[in-house]
């Protein structure tokens, strides 16, 4: 994820007037961050020697959906307000379950790092919309076809089996079960916040229009 959070900027910001500075020099600090985010994923995996893992198809095709974006408001809202709110919450849960304190501090500053781009991208879709409300309609059609994407990340065997691992603590069968719960309350909550940052980006509720929701039920 963290690639594909350095490579959106990147698609974007050579095509920004340079009066526009403060947006330019914003998009090269998330491209810094993600890469950061890239360079201490990367060492704590191989830390393990369990070695780099495989990648996930269905993760891979969602990403590749959010980076298709046509415009830049479509592409800061699918990568900053819909993926990094989720992308927030995973941090969040890696510095709660951590059992190391270096996990917990990687947990823990990474979610700092992308909080900074979930915040920019409810402000700039509050101002974007403010200026341009006619546009509304474009984006909540654009969320209704992408949401979607979440749960090809976030259901992947990839994503999903490490989560409740990790919150189960051990492989033991009631264990699981309280870590698969876990991960289920994770969601609801991460889903929740994600409603709640578009209602207040101007987006409007979103919760009956969204299939986030039933597809979780």
């Amino acid at each position: 994820m963290a690639l594909v959070a350095m490579e959106m900027p990147s698609k974007w910001v050579f095509s920004i007037n340079q009066e526009f500075l403060e947006l330019k020099s914003f998009l090269c600090a998330q491209m810094i961050d993600e890469a950061r985010h890239v360079e201490a994923c990367r060492k704590r995996a191989l830390a393990s020697g369990q070695g780099l893992g495989r990648a996930s198809a269905s993760a891979e095709q969602a990403l590749k959906e959010l980076l298709s974006a046509e415009t830049y408001p479509e592409a800061s809202l699918g990568m900053n307000l819909l993926l990094g709110g989720f992308v927030v919450a995973m941090y969040r849960a890696i510095a709660a379950l951590a059992g190391m304190r270096a996990d917990r501090l990687l947990g823990t500053l990474a979610m700092q790092d992308v909080a900074r781009s979930v915040a920019y991208g409810v402000g700039h879709m509050r101002y974007h919309l403010a200026h341009q409300p006619a546009k509304v309609v474009a984006l909540g059609e654009y969320l209704d076809r992408t949401e979607h994407v979440v749960l090809g990340i976030a259901g992947s065997p990839e994503f999903l089996e490490p989560l409740v691992l990790l919150a189960a603590g051990s492989l033991d069968r009631e264990r699981l079960a309280a870590g698969s719960r876990f991960a289920r309350r994770w969601f609801r909550a991460a889903l929740e916040e994600y409603f709640e940052r578009a209602a207040a980006a101007g987006l409007g509720d979103r919760r009956e229009r969204s299939r986030l929701p039933r597809l979780d039920s």
